[in-house]
């Protein structure tokens, strides 16, 4: 099947977005070299990243080449937006993994090869800025298979690097006898590694017999969807040396949609496999929305079996509903071209769908398969975001809404406990480019704050107190009157409740009005004003009054007795504590294991990973505000990390006292 599919992927400013241009110019959909740096880059086009010259999203552009359809899927190398690598790979066949030579690999080059391999996808390398100035490209190669393993080979050797990269050697196509003695070696490793893959190449080899390219292709195919084997190849994407080569190399080499590896879809909670069948059942994949202010949402779709026309009707199936498919259309970056009807393995648009988001299946009605969306990493930075004024509140909400279906790796919401609207993101910059696009898209305006911290609040010695509401009016009054004792549970304990109360105190019926009182004075300590935690509650005598008392007066009473118990009991304040992994090259690991210490971040351990190292830490959450800015200062872009909340613990009593001052003041502020 003539159609291929391809995700270049890697580490920001390896070149990913200049090569695609490469690729569009060499094969005439291009008249000229797109560039990124000059803001006329194809791909690279929407106003966010015209402006800040990286690209921010992935972005499809269709091409041919010797009677192939390829499908180009370019994606970001920023870590903010690594979710549009994810999903991305979730659109192809194969990943080409961009390695920029005058850097070699970076974290971006085995993070992004990492996610490829997850998503089962046949990976090969492809080693950009061949014709920079100072290149060492056996030293590149020698990094990849250092980290990688020896399964990286050449698949065609550089003539020349630098200024004098002229082209490149096709190992396998030249005549060995005609090959520098340096590419006839890597040449034999290749083969090798290849026929390894057949029996029957293997005899054929081991006999010193000729084997045909006919006869390797199919084995190629076959060792690169078992991620045995990655080729390495070689461009100077500015010159476009080496271009036409990757492009062989891509229609050749890689496998189509009938050779590789196709999710499974579910049915009923049972795997079904899906084929490249154009006549078979339609089954096509939402891999990305694009929200565009006069269009509306335009809906990226990879067909992975039949054929999707125009006019056809198909199932949403995690929706339930059916959707009228109209226009349907190829892509060049934000060029739309219409056409009757899409192939297995194409990549096109749909728009005016009703109930599809990203991770979505259309199929046929008779076939209603699902499949998996890959999984999208958690959301790391936090803003929160207040409207200029009351009027924009709503419309604040619709645009984030929208942006949200086009980008689900964000999050937002009001949070009662903190009384705020938060916006969480991959990272500061994720979120700035959210709200530039609130401003310049919606033309809405909100200021940013700090989150407040969840705190909490707990005690340290057991402690009794007494709560007595009598309200005599003359008439019918109030009268509720209990004593609780409360003592410390273990970190984490949480709450517990104990009535000791034997004969009639207070009566049956009023004691469940006591925990609710306590649990509402409970949402708001005597400390700081924040939720108590880890203590258990012991209800232990009372009185009542046959005629005044009532469920609201000992609920009163239950608050009243909380609150001084508390008082007497040591408060103290906890902060949320977060386990925080940094993987960073071992040149900066002195400076990243400083900066977390000055966040008072506690070191749990390091692992060493080839030349990184991962660092563990527990941080406090109110520490790691602007951490991964400056985490790529530090490391000039290199490091990376993760963090998710591990437990609560005490605040040091020097900061504990000025945290207390900020949320009192902050209370008065808002009453």
């Amino acid at each position: 099947m003539n159609v291929r599919s391809v995700a270049l992927v890697g580490h920001q400013g390896s070149g990913k977005t200049t090569l695609a241009e490469a690729i569009l110019f060499k094969t005439g959909v291009t008249t000229r070299l797109g560039n990124l740096q000059e803001g006329t880059s194809t791909l690279a086009f929407h106003p966010e990243e015209v402006k800040r010259k990286i690209s921010l999203r992935l972005s499809v552009a269709t091409t041919s080449f010797e009677d192939h359809r390829i499908y180009l899927v370019d994606t970001p190398g920023f870590f903010d937006f690594e979710g549009e690598v994810r999903l991305g790979l979730s659109l192809v066949d194969n990943a080409l993994v961009v390695v920029d030579a005058t850097s070699g690999v970076d974290v971006g080059t085995e993070r992004t090869f990492q996610f490829a391999a997850e998503q089962n996808k046949p990976r090969a390398f492809v080693v950009t800025k061949m014709g920079a100035g100072d290149v060492d490209w056996q030293g590149v190669v020698a990094q990849i298979r250092e980290v990688f393993g020896n399964r990286a080979v050449p698949f065609v050797y550089p003539v020349g690097s630098g200024e004098g990269f002229k082209g490149v050697l096709p190992l396998l196509k030249a005549d060995p006898e005609t090959l520098p003695e340096e590419a006839q070696a890597y040449r034999t490793e290749l083969l090798e590694d290849v026929v390894e893959h057949s029996e029957e190449l293997m005899e054929k080899y081991l006999a010193d017999e000729p084997i045909s390219l006919e006869e390797l292709e199919p084995v190629i195919w076959k060792a690169m969807d078992a991620g045995e084997l990655f080729p390495i190849l070689f461009v100077d994407s500015l010159s476009g040396v080496g271009v036409e080569e990757l492009l062989r190399f891509i229609v050749h080499d890689f496998p189509g949609p009938d050779q590789a590896n196709l999710p499974e879809a579910e049915k009923d909670g049972e795997k079904v496999s899906l084929n490249a069948d154009p006549e078979a059942p339609t089954v096509a994949y939402v891999g990305k929305v694009f929200y565009e202010p006069h269009l509306g949402e335009l809906y990226v779709i990879r067909v992975f079996q039949g054929t999707l026309r125009a006019g056809s009707e198909l199932l949403n199936v995690q929706a339930g509903q059916k959707e009228r498919i109209n226009q349907v259309y190829e892509l060049v970056g934000k060029e739309r071209k219409e056409v009757d009807a899409l192939p297995p393995g194409a990549i096109g648009a749909l728009v005016k769908l009703k109930h599809t988001k990203v991770g979505h299946t259309l199929a046929a009605p008779d076939f209603p398969v699902a499949i998996p969306a890959p999984a999208l990493p958690e959301p790391l930075e936090a803003v929160a975001i207040v409207p200029e004024t009351k009027q924009d509140e709503e419309k604040v909400s619709n645009a984030l809404h929208k942006l949200n279906e086009e980008d689900p790796t964000f999050t937002f919401g009001y949070e009662p406990e903190l009384k705020q609207t938060i916006l969480r993101g991959l990272g500061e910059t994720h979120l700035d480019v959210i709200l530039s696009r609130l401003r310049e898209e919606f033309g809405v305006k909100v200021s940013t704050r700090p989150p407040r911290i969840p705190y909490r609040e707990t005690i340290r010695k057991p402690a009794q107190g007494e709560g007595k509401y009598v309200k005599q009016t003359g008439g019918r009054g109030q009268y509720g009157w209990c004593f609780i004792r409360i003592e410390p549970l273990p970190r984490g304990g949480g709450y517990e409740w104990v009535d000791e109360i034997f004969g009639g105190a207070i009566p049956q019926n009023f004691r469940p009005a006591v925990e609710t009182g306590v649990k509402k004075a409970m949402e708001s300590g005597v400390l700081a004003g924040v939720k108590v935690v880890d203590v258990k509650v012991t209800l232990y005598d009372g009185k009542y009054h046959p005629v005044d008392s009532s469920n609201l007066a000992f609920e009163i009473a239950g608050s009243l007795a909380f609150k001084d118990a508390e008082g007497k009991a040591d408060p103290y304040l906890l902060e949320p504590v977060y386990y925080v992994e940094v993987v960073v090259p071992e040149a900066y690991m002195g400076d990243v294991m400083g900066e977390l210490n000055a966040r008072r971040g506690r070191i749990l351990g390091m692992e060493a990973e080839g030349k990184y190292q991962r660092i563990k830490a527990h941080v406090p959450l109110a520490e790691m505000q602007g951490f991964g800015s400056r985490l790529r200062s530090l490391t000039k872009g290199r490091g990376l990390y993760t963090m998710r909340f591990d437990h609560y613990d005490e605040v040091p009593r020097e900061i504990a006292a000025r945290v207390v001052e900020l949320l009192k003041k902050e209370r008065e502020e808002e009453s």
